[in-house]
């Protein structure tokens, strides 16, 4: 009995986390849909990094371009694959 209430807690708060999370990812992408238009407006250009990744993507070549971009931006891994990913599904 303890056991399944055990595993019941488990599943509860990985579902809060997950929930957190997903409120996060949200949150953060209107962020950066608010600092892009930021940007445009001001005349900022992007990255240099962003053209060069763009062109390894176009070539292929996901994990050069992952690699470029934490290299350049000083991201983590998963912040570069999460940039590379938006890139190729038109979000950057």
């Amino acid at each position: 009995m303890e056991i399944i209430l055990l595993i019941v807690l488990v599943v509860l708060v990985c579902l809060m986390v997950s929930s957190r999370m997903s409120a996060m990812e949200k949150r953060m992408k209107l962020q950066q849909n608010t600092l892009k238009q930021i940007a445009d407006q001001l005349g900022i250009p992007e990255p240099p990094v962003h053209e060069e990744a763009k062109r390894l993507l176009e070539e292929g070549q996901e994990i050069k371009a992952i690699k470029i971009v934490r290299e350049e931006l000083g991201l983590s891994l998963v912040e570069a694959k999460q940039y590379v990913d938006a890139m190729k599904h038109g979000e950057q």
